[in-house]
């Protein structure tokens, strides 16, 4: 298996085994994991791996707000619990296509968000889920951060063609 470092998204994160076969329980960064549910192989990385580490998934489904996946020549217990704090990464080109209107919160990413006036609000650092909504957080500055919530009535229009990536949105800067 093969794939462009830069290809690679993190998509979750190794919280535990699972099992006594060698399983592993993902905390998904998303609160629908469709691209980790539908990965046919992943990447681990982290602090414990001396260099990223790629396996072919044999099986994932969700659990109580996890992801639990079963990977090929992973069967032991002790091995999965190694993994602990890893970074799951799957392909960008693997992830599943969206309909219309669907965005992944990846490519959401440093996208210059601006108002109808036409002025730069900032750029989307982070994006959080607080259950009632989707919420970006827009940096202007160091120090001034916006919180946009992204539902249809602030978000105007998303342009991840554009260079740089746009996000046009109806919020003042004084906001």
């Amino acid at each position: 298996m093969t794939a462009e470092n830069n290809d690679l998204i993190e998509v979750g994160t190794v919280i535990e085994a699972y099992g006594i076969r060698g399983a592993l329980k993902i905390r998904p960064f998303s609160n629908d994991p469709v691209a980790l549910l539908a990965a046919k192989e992943i990447w681990l990385s982290g602090v414990r791996l001396p260099e990223m580490k790629d396996f072919s998934v044999y099986k994932a489904k969700e659990h109580s707000g996890t992801v639990i996946l079963e990977l090929v020549g992973l069967t032991d217990r002790e091995i999965a619990l190694s993994f602990k704090s890893a970074v799951v990464l799957v392909p960008r080109s693997k992830f599943p296509v969206l309909e219309d209107n669907e965005y992944y919160w990846a490519d959401l990413m440093g996208a210059q968000v601006h108002n109808q006036q036409n002025e730069l609000i900032g750029i989307v650092k982070e994006i959080v889920d607080n259950s009632a909504q989707t919420v970006l957080i827009v940096s202007e500055d160091e120090k001034k951060q916006h919180l946009i919530p992204f539902v249809e009535s602030f978000i105007i229009e998303v342009d991840l063609e554009s260079t740089p990536k746009k996000i046009s949105v109806d919020w003042q800067k004084d906001w």
